[in-house]
């Protein structure tokens, strides 16, 4: 196993501990100090994320697994996003399969039932073989284990660039439900507790924290790759929400399996753990490789001695190992023990502070442009509706059990959000949203508007955002432009999140995302965001609606699908966030009072990306484009992918007219919806059957 402490770091604990560490304890600081554990290269600006509101119960605090947010009448949601690029990248079965068992334990441990996945994957070209072989093992691995353990996916994206061939993105968001009364802690307040691990430990998962923090080789780095179990996750998912109420704390054992897990829920104090009493599933084990084992599946929970006999019971119903593996105690030292020797004996305060760093930055400077290109329209049409971005998903998520649970009111693909029935008559909402076309213009532009494009996803089914969660993938921090590029989209995302007064509850960072050539993916922070509505929209479209156009199209097409296709021209689009939600509240305002039949937000492929969401379901579009006055191109017209717009369906366009003059924007009808399986522009009138068949069958063809 590779240790990823550099000279400095081994310098630094050297001094701390005044003697050389042993290896056993250098293979926890490394976990413990890893950048997926530690955030020592993000931590500084992460703190400028707002994390409180009045409606947060559990933040960005600690050591805790997940967010927490009150929803009213005694319930809360508990949500979390989690990524497994690495070992996608290695093993996409259980890479992604893994991804979700995580996930899910981090939300059981709040003591909340899982009851939506989300799942956001972006990889190279299907042009290629190998990309193929990751996507139809990341969307196989994320079905066999949603699908066993339960919980459904109702959502998610797939989208594809080169930037991704040699190192995809594997994105998993949950939601639990919890009553805010029974929330479990991650942490401990008081020493004499103790430690009880459910679960076997293998040699499975071996440094996946610290593998996780570096580039990846090329060499053989299968053993960091966990294994899915989704039954034993079962079982650990349904007697931990049995027992909740018997611990005092829990914690998951993800990046740096016993050595993390421990420290974390430790929380400054300290603990002993006899390694011997660890349930096994190989003999032989090495202790140092007991404690940062990374096997799935298990569990360790903080017990009052008394209790401990009923929770192991629990488990032994199932004949699942269950077992005293030690205590935390108040001498602030983390101790792991193995046939009576001390192998590892190291401070909580060495192991909780890893240095923390602020690299150089550097600004890619001004983009260059090209010209305007010269592409007839009907070119463009055809070839922005059968990009790979705007094909059907259906594929994916036909193989996801989305409705498990019959809580599903808009299925996959349906709307530009999920929207799911609460146990308190209430409606939650959750959409994630990431734009690398953008971040890699800029970062600081992204940030703000991914943050916005999340916001009025769930307002095209009526909900208001009340909560959210980011992961913020990059390359090398160390890379000048690419720690500049983090950075920028930090200040976005956190000057969005404080306009919309939605606190960031929790979130994650993935460095080191890099291509064999080392190469950065193209920057890659990612919103998801949890909102809540007291109306079922279900969406439904026919004939003779109106087609009303909401917010100020721009000529602002820099980063945009059509420029990815034909190159690079024009202004980049900004994010104004006030237009944002002026236009969502009157999306908002026009379901709840029954005004919209269908809204959709427009964003990839501009106005045409939209309205091909109609089209794709049995319709034909008839479009005016000489309405749209604000915008003089004809291109950023039909293209341009500037915020703070909807298209919505609509029987009394009036409405919509008259209260965007009273909010302070505008609305106009652009068009209707007709018979046929085309669009009329104008006085021109393009069939797109062809591009409807590759939309339905793209994907299936290629995999």
């Amino acid at each position: 196993m590779t240790i990823s402490l550099s000279s400095y770091e081994l310098e630094l604990i050297k001094k701390e501990l005044k003697r050389e560490p042993k290896e056993e304890e250098l293979k926890v600081i490394d976990a413990l100090w890893s950048e997926h554990c530690s955030y020592k290269s993000s931590k500084v600006f992460l703190r400028s994320l707002p994390s409180e509101g009045p409606n947060v119960v559990m933040g960005i605090e600690d050591w805790q697994d997940a967010g927490a947010v009150d929803i009213g009448d005694g319930y809360a949601i508990v949500m979390k996003v989690e990524s497994h690029n690495h070992p996608s990248a290695i093993d996409p079965f259980n890479g992604a399969a893994t991804g979700v068992g995580g996930i899910i334990r981090d939300i059981i441990s709040k003591g909340a039932r899982p009851i939506a996945l989300l799942d956001m994957i972006r990889v190279g070209s299907l042009r290629h073989e190998r990309n193929r072989w990751l996507l139809k093992g990341i969307i196989s691995g994320i079905g066999f284990y949603g699908n066993s353990i339960g919980v459904p996916v109702v959502g998610g994206e797939l989208s594809f660039d080169d930037s991704y061939t040699d190192n995809p993105l594997v994105d998993v968001a949950c939601v639990g439900i919890v009553r805010k009364d029974k929330i479990i802690p991650s942490v401990v307040k008081k020493p004499g507790l103790k430690l009880v691990l459910a679960g076997l430990t293998g040699i499975d998962g071996l440094g996946g924290a610290s593998f996780a923090s570096r580039k990846l080789s090329g060499e053989d780095e299968i053993g960091a790759v966990q294994i899915a179990d989704p039954f034993a996750g079962k079982i650990i998912l349904d007697v931990t929400l049995e027992i909740a109420d018997k611990v005092e704390a829990i914690k998951d054992l993800g990046g740096g399996g016993l050595a993390v897990a421990v420290t974390e829920m430790a929380n400054g104090l300290g603990a002993i753990v006899n390694l011997d009493k660890v349930p096994l599933r190989v003999k032989g084990m090495k202790p140092e490789d007991i404690i940062i084992s990374e096997t799935q599946e298990r569990m360790l929970y903080a017990v009052k001695d008394e209790n401990v006999k009923e929770v192991c019971k629990a488990f032994e119903y199932y004949e699942y190992p269950c077992a005293v593996i030690g205590e935390i105690i108040e001498e602030p030292k983390i101790k792991f023990l193995y046939e009576g020797k001390e192998v590892v004996s190291l401070p909580s305060s060495l192991l909780l502070s890893p240095p923390i760093y602020i690299w150089n930055m550097k600004e890619n400077g001004e983009q260059k442009t090209g010209e305007k290109p010269n592409v007839r329209i009907e070119v463009a049409i055809r070839s922005i509706v059968t990009s790979e971005d705007l094909v059907s998903k259906e594929w994916a998520y036909s193989q996801f059990d989305y409705e498990v649970g019959t809580s599903t009111v808009i299925k996959p693909g349906e709307e530009d959000s999920s929207l799911l029935l609460l146990p308190n008559g209430k409606f939650l909402a959750i959409k994630g949203d990431a734009n690398p076309d953008l971040c890699v213009e800029d970062s600081y532009e992204c940030g703000k508007a991914i943050f916005a494009e999340a916001y009025r996803n769930l307002a095209t089914v009526g909900a208001r955002g009340i909560a959210a969660v980011d992961h913020l993938q990059f390359g090398d921090p160390k890379k000048p432009k690419v720690y500049a590029k983090f950075v920028e989209a930090v200040r976005g995302i956190s000057e969005a999140a404080r306009f919309f007064n939605i606190p960031i509850v929790g979130g994650k960072v993935s460095f080191y995302n890099e291509n064999s050539k080392g190469e950065p993916i193209k920057p890659t922070p990612l919103i998801v965001m949890a909102g809540l509505s007291d109306k079922a929209f279900r969406p439904s479209i026919e004939e003779g609606l109106d087609i009303v156009l909401i917010g100020i199209t721009r000529d602002e097409m820099r980063a945009s699908l059509f420029t990815k296709i034909f190159g690079e021209y024009g202004k980049l689009p900004k994010a104004r966030l006030s237009e944002d939600l002026i236009s969502s509240e009157i999306v908002i305002q026009g379901i709840h009072e029954g005004k919209i039949t269908y809204a959709k937000d427009i964003s990839k492929g501009g106005l045409i990306g939209a309205l091909w969401s109609i089209i794709t379901k049995g319709y034909s579009v008839s479009i005016s484009t000489d309405v749209i006055t604000t915008a003089e191109d004809i291109y950023s017209k039909l293209f341009s992918e500037n915020g703070g717009r909807f298209i919505v369906l609509t029987n009394d366009s009036q409405f919509f007219t008259k209260l965007a003059e009273k909010k302070g924007t505008i609305a106009r009808v652009v068009g209707k919806v007709t018979k046929g399986s085309g669009i009329y522009i104008d006085s021109d009138y393009y069939d797109l059957s062809k591009e409807i068949d590759i939309y339905n069958n793209y994907l299936e063809a290629r995999l």
